[in-house]
């Protein structure tokens, strides 16, 4: 098993998939990233981890088409699963606490940009790894359905889909089935249908995993939007404030311009008044010499 993962990745000119060899900010100090060369050394990191999961996520896919071509189910390929869905979800669980920690620090355009570049790359990688393992889900689920109908050809879809669920219901159909039927590789067809359920249930668990993960990296970007609507709110009131203080200045000018005229005004009135008091008294003075 290990010899055939091994072969796998030797054949990708990606680095290992082992989690290990990713350390988190590059560097491995889960601390937040200051310089400029720090940002840019964990982007081509990240970069680097997204594609790692690229790989996990074709392997994930080459091996359910092998599952699905063996007619009794492969254990071995069971186990490779188990083994390369557990390193995609460290991974992908990696992955999204370091882009949620560069989303959260301060940065410049540049360094918004890139985050937001490497988020949305995540968020696809995410949504084709959604859409396989649904597509394994379906392919999955109808196996199930034809399996029991080779054994109970006149099953109705009511019992298919009760099989298909696993409920106790259907899974007492199926025994009863197995049991009544004179097909010879009834009881075959039962064990492939239990494991069949059983990575039908891992599906479930990996789907919801998945669309969490989704949710997460959608509600940082709903973050950085009420952010920017927040900021830019902020910055109008600034504006508006800005203005009315312009408009304020404005006017507190023109009113001390119209009493500086006012004052001068005032102040050659008083001259001419003086002005003409002293014509009158010099006159009056003359007359009476």
């Amino acid at each position: 098993m290990s010899d055939r993962l091994a072969a796998y990745r030797s054949q990708h000119s990606e680095p290992s998939h082992e989690l290990n060899t990713l350390p988190a900010n590059g560097s491995g100090s889960g601390t937040a990233v200051s310089s400029r060369a720090d940002f840019l050394s964990e982007i081509t990191s990240l970069q680097e981890a997204i594609n790692n999961l690229t790989n996990n996520i074709r392997y994930i896919s080459t091996l359910h088409t092998r599952s699905l071509n063996t007619a009794s189910g492969d254990e071995i390929v069971t186990r490779e699963l188990g083994i390369i869905k557990e390193e995609a979800r460290k991974l992908q669980n990696d992955i999204r606490d370091r882009i949620t920690l560069l989303a959260n620090q301060p940065g410049d355009d540049m360094r918004v940009n890139q985050t937001k570049l490497i988020r949305k790359r995540f968020m696809d990688v995410l949504q084709d790894y959604r859409h396989a393992e649904q597509d394994f889900t379906n392919r999955s689920k109808q196996r199930v359905g034809r399996q029991f109908r080779i054994v109970k050809p006149d099953a109705t879809d009511d019992e298919v889909k009760q099989v298909i669920d696993a409920s106790a219901s259907g899974t007492q159909i199926f025994s009863e089935a197995v049991l009544s039927s004179s097909y010879g590789e009834a009881r075959s067809a039962y064990r492939e249908v239990q494991s069949r359920q059983q990575d039908l249930a891992q599906m479930e668990r990996t789907m919801a995993e998945l669309a969490q993960l989704f949710n997460d990296m959608q509600a940082i970007v709903e973050q950085h939007d009420d952010q920017i609507k927040e900021i830019e709110h902020t910055a109008q009131e600034v504006n508006v404030n800005t203005e009315r203080g312009l408009s304020l200045t404005e006017d507190a000018v023109r009113l001390a311009r119209s009493i500086r005229k006012k004052k001068w005004m005032c102040f050659w009135l008083c001259v001419c008044i003086i002005a003409i008091l002293a014509l009158v008294l010099g006159l009056a003075l003359g007359l009476k010499k």
